[in-house]
């Protein structure tokens, strides 16, 4: 047996008025409330009243249960939606891998060397110019100064000979890796001319007065004979 408080509306008459409504107030009674069967419970007023209900089924729900669940399935559907952007990202980063991998003669594995194997293909076929350093034309130093600059935020020294002498350490063909400089001395001059950028499988991207920007091999004739050496920032 438990005890509920049921509002009755007892009516409370005041003097007529044409203006004025009758108006009502609102008093409490306390009543039991007993279970009888498994159909109907009898409800007793404080004044002796019986009045018989339909027995009705409820089910009290924790918020706090109700409100984990809720956030717990938004964390799941925010935890599916970022791995699937994040699927898809590493999917279009595969494809522009290969197709990189494919423009520069190169085999494309870390994605975080992309910045710089987009930057250097973006400028295959630019012609080359002595001192120029625009979309135009570029000499090689000045291409190697656009690439560090763009890809890694370093300023470089504007002349080949001068870049070779500021290098924080050299490093030999064998260990050079993708982002590194490579240095030769062309044209039967003893000292460093000319200057690329490494983007490996033995490769480098350079400024060439024949044929501007291209990719070229460290293995072939001329760069072979002309090497000097690597450098790394």
């Amino acid at each position: 047996m438990s005890m509920l408080h049921v509002a009755a509306i007892t009516p409370k008459h005041s003097k007529s008025s044409k203006n004025k409504p009758k108006q009502s107030a609102v008093t409490t009674k306390k009543v039991k409330v007993e279970q009888s069967s498994h159909h109907n419970i009898a409800v007793t007023t404080s004044d002796g009243e019986s009045v018989t209900l339909p027995k009705v089924k409820q089910k009290l729900v924790d918020n706090s249960l109700l409100s984990a669940s809720v956030s717990s399935d938004l964390m799941a559907d925010a935890s599916f939606s970022k791995s699937l952007a994040s699927l898809q990202q590493r999917l279009i980063e595969k494809k522009e891998m290969e197709e990189l991998s494919s423009l520069l003669g190169v085999t494309i594995a870390d994605v975080t060397l992309l910045p710089l194997y987009r930057e250097a293909a973006d400028w295959l076929g630019t012609r080359y110019r002595r001192g120029g350093m625009s979309r135009k034309a570029v000499d090689c130093s000045g291409f190697t100064n656009i690439i560090y600059k763009n890809v890694f935020g370093i300023q470089l020294d504007r002349v080949s000979t001068a870049i070779a002498k500021n290098v924080t350490e050299s490093i030999a063909k064998e260990d050079l890796l993708p982002g590194d400089m490579v240095f030769f001395s062309t044209f039967n001059k003893k000292y460093i001319n000319h200057v690329g950028v490494y983007i490996g499988d033995g490769k480098f991207i350079h400024a060439s007065i024949k044929h501007g920007v291209i990719v070229s091999t460290l293995s072939e004739g001329y760069y072979s004979k002309a090497w000097r050496k690597g450098g790394r920032i």
